[in-house]
């Protein structure tokens, strides 16, 4: 049952890819082409279904016009990490949960030491220390590619969109289940801190060991087939 919602998953989001837009990277994001709300499904060079071989999804987000304290562009970019600016080419992970795996994935497989990456508390200072190892999760980040699906026009509410992005998430996990789709062997996240993310097989944790509801993809197409 799972394998055939993650299929009709998969089928659902290339219809609107197809009818609607193109993934674009994040290295090329902008406000322009970007919509304010909606939901955002992340694809990462390397990684790929297991029987198709088409791209895997990593990561999902959403964003309701009713409750998110930033837009999709906003945290896109918060996400990506600075192009210009005193630490160019970097970021702030502390903005970004995404860089924040992402850099302790990079610690470990890489053997960098950056004490105070998982402090709370930071200065001037610390973001300069920091500031090689956030350049090289920006390179990361850059690569990843995004599908953007708006909402941005029609009357979703924010419980439909978090609906949608649980159920989705929840769909996707690997976490103590069958392994369907799993994560190439080079593919960051097996190195990430957070077990979530490793077993998962995604770059979220919220949501990751939940059940999905099996109405979720009858309930997702139509909200798809209805967003302009």
């Amino acid at each position: 049952m799972r394998k055939a919602d993650l299929d009709a998953l998969y089928q659902i989001l290339d219809g609107y890819e197809q009818r609607r837009d193109r993934k674009i990277s994040l290295a090329e994001l902008s406000r322009t082409h970007s919509p304010r709300w909606g939901c955002c499904f992340f694809y990462e060079k390397g990684e790929y279904r297991e029987e198709s071989g088409a791209p895997r999804i990593v990561r999902v987000e959403s964003y309701p016009r009713l409750e998110a304290k930033t837009d999709m562009y906003s945290q896109l970019i918060l996400h990506r990490g600075t192009i210009a600016g005193v630490f160019t080419g970097g970021g702030n992970h502390r903005l970004s949960l995404l860089r924040k795996h992402i850099g302790t994935a990079m610690m470990t497989r890489m053997q960098i030491s950056c004490e105070s990456w998982e402090d709370e508390q930071f200065n001037a200072s610390v973001r300069k220390l920091e500031h090689p190892l956030e350049v090289r999760v920006s390179e990361v980040i850059s690569r990843m590619e995004v599908l953007m699906i708006s909402f941005e026009d029609n009357d979703i509410e924010k419980q439909a969109l978090r609906y949608i992005q649980k159920n989705a998430v929840a769909l996707l996990s690997n976490w103590k289940k069958e392994v369907l789709d799993p994560p190439s062997p080079d593919w960051m996240g097996n190195f990430c801190s957070n077990v979530l993310v490793r077993d998962s097989g995604l770059w979220n944790t919220n949501g990751v060991m939940q059940r999905y509801d099996s109405s979720f993809i009858t309930i997702f197409k139509r909200i798809i087939e209805q967003s302009k």
